[in-house]
């Protein structure tokens, strides 16, 4: 899907939009595994970025969706936190200008249309905004679910190159209106 279509999901309610934060990305905060300043890909319409500005974090909120951003400022303002909500190209994440102590990808990665080599691409610019030592953290669909696009670990770890080490993969869950879906909570370290 290409951000036009994303940005018709918005219309409605599209499945990945829950209404509140991914509840791996609650426990991975309740953790501890955010540090500093926080760069929420494919932030949607901003659940996953508002709760970590709640916790504290200055946070930026990309997403290449208009109606989505348009979403996620107006819940920044009704719920008083400040957020800096951005539509942008994920895959140009460098002409942001900003560099971020940790990044969020909630299911960005395994979109239809992320070839190896676009995911390639998008870990690249990762690495261009992230700080050395920065964590990445990423929750994608795994490749049990057949019904929605989806990623093998190995192919989440094949996307980073030499940038790139220390990764932690565990299994996880993926909330979507209808319930859980199996997924992948892959983190990893810049270089």
């Amino acid at each position: 899907m290409n951000s036009a279509g994303f940005n018709n999901s918005y219309q409605g309610t599209p499945p990945w939009e829950i209404d509140a934060p991914q509840p791996a990305v609650m426990a991975l905060a309740e953790q501890g595994q955010f540090a500093g300043r926080v760069l929420d890909v494919g932030c949607g319409t901003g659940e996953n970025a508002l709760h970590l500005a709640s916790r504290g974090h200055p946070v930026v909120g990309v997403d290449g969706a208009p109606a989505a951003i348009e979403r996620a400022q107006h819940k920044a303002t009704r719920r008083d936190l400040s957020v800096q909500f951005v539509v942008a190209d994920v895959f140009e994440l460098g002409t942001l200008g900003q560099q971020f102590d940790t990044v969020l990808d909630s299911a960005f990665l395994h979109i239809p249309g992320n070839t190896a080599a676009r995911r390639r691409v998008y870990t690249e610019q990762l690495a261009t905004v992230l700080a050395p030592n920065g964590w990445a953290h990423l929750l994608e669909i795994s490749e049990e679910v057949t019904e929605h696009p989806s990623l093998t670990s190995t192919e989440i770890l094949d996307s980073f190159d030499d940038h790139w080490g220390n990764e932690r993969v565990r299994e996880a869950a993926y909330a979507i209106t209808s319930g859980d879906l199996p997924a992948w909570l892959v983190s990893i370290q810049r270089r």
